[in-house]
């Protein structure tokens, strides 16, 4: 007797459920759709599965002033500072070293003009104050050792992504999936 009981007190509440509704309709003078809560979300999730851990690529430090006396060595005279035009408006900031061999803004070419991307004579490093070579590591794919993207920041982690469409595991992946499960990520990749 007592499920019978709560079969009913359901049915009442559903019963209520629909009055409410057509009364609000009533009041608003047009209808009122059901609140989108009212019925589960039943949407297919993949198990979790954690991935292959990144390859982490220290960068490798140089020494500006080893490299300046390798180039002497080498090619049987000094490596001579960047001399700049008296009135070029292309500036390199003096407190400017490069970020792989730590060489003074005396070595560094204003790459493209003002732009802000600067090359090391010394070196031939390429960087501008957003570059890669600030950063203490890169973080690479396990299975095809592309650099990551950072896709989104949270307050406590990162989540990096693969954007190479040839990667090994991306492509197993889309090989393993059911037909139902390719057609819902044509859909909503």
């Amino acid at each position: 007797m007592y499920p019978q009981f709560i079969t009913y007190l359901l049915q009442f509440i559903k019963f209520q459920e629909k009055i409410i509704y057509t009364l609000l309709g009533i009041l608003l003078g047009k209808s009122v759709a059901k609140a989108p809560f009212d019925e589960p979300v039943n949407k297919p999730y993949r198990k979790l599965q954690v991935d292959d851990m990144p390859v982490i690529e220290t960068l490798e430090k140089l020494d500006y002033k080893k490299l300046i006396h390798d180039y002497k060595v080498e090619h049987g005279k000094v490596l001579k500072p960047i001399t700049r035009r008296k009135n070029s408006v292309v500036t390199v900031p003096e407190t400017l070293t490069c970020p792989k061999c730590s060489a003074p803004s005396e070595y560094l070419y204003a790459n493209n003009g003002n732009s802000g991307q600067y090359k090391c004579k010394v070196c031939a490093c390429l960087f501008s104050q957003q570059n890669r070579f600030l950063k203490e590591a890169i973080i690479k794919c396990p299975h095809c050792l592309k650099t990551l993207e950072r896709i989104k920041e949270r307050r406590d982690f990162y989540v990096y992504k693969c954007k190479n469409n040839n990667c090994s595991f991306y492509k197993k992946n889309l090989r393993k999936m059911t037909k139902e499960e390719k057609q819902q990520f044509k859909n909503d990749p």
